[in-house]
């Protein structure tokens, strides 16, 4: 079922990704992931254990055996794992506890692949049609189409976040210009 914009949305376009090695694909560029692709996303994740819960669960051990709060504890580990120059007691309690926060970083690893995995498992069976594509499938996609296919989940991503200009209730109460007549904006009625 169509809605009855009073503006219609962009067209969507297409983009070709791939290579002669791996193959090229078609594919549809419409500006931002649909509710349906994000569902997906969430789905594929949802028995994923939290990277942050992890985190969390580590960073409250630092606190507690260095007596330290929480929070400066999760921020040593957050700049142990970002590479970001730490104070000197907090580069001794992360040398104190590298093999813990080592581990928080593999946690954070692993869920960014798991994420970026069902993010393009999304994307596919969506846009391509294909809704019995599975995680496996996408975990046999050569590196380079997969990585072509996670750049437009990162383009759409970016597109959503970009903020259209709105339109005013003025532009809403007044007919649309004719087929091939353009309206110049002043910023005055």
């Amino acid at each position: 079922m169509l809605l009855p914009f009073l503006t219609p949305p962009a067209p969507s376009t297409t983009r070709r990704i791939g290579n002669s090695r791996c193959g090229t694909l078609e594919i549809e560029v419409r500006g931002g992931l649909t509710v349906g692709e994000s569902a997906v996303i969430a789905e594929l994740l949802a028995a994923e254990q939290s990277s942050f819960v992890k985190g969390a669960q580590i960073a409250d051990a630092i606190a507690k055996e260095e007596s330290i709060s929480l929070s400066e504890a999760f921020s040593i580990i957050e700049g142990a794992i970002s590479g970001r120059a730490l104070e000197e007691q907090a580069a001794a309690i992360r040398l104190r506890h590298a093999t813990r926060i080592e581990e928080v970083a593999r946690v954070y690893a692993a869920a960014g692949q798991r994420n970026m995995e069902a993010s393009v498992t999304a994307l596919v069976r969506s846009r391509l049609q294909l809704p019995q594509f599975s995680l496996e499938d996408t975990r046999q996609l050569d590196r380079a189409l997969f990585n072509d296919l996670w750049q437009l989940i990162v383009d759409e991503q970016a597109a959503e976040a970009m903020t259209p200009e709105a339109v005013t209730e003025e532009e809403l109460g007044k007919p649309q210009p004719a087929a091939g007549k353009s309206r110049k904006r002043t910023g005055t009625p």
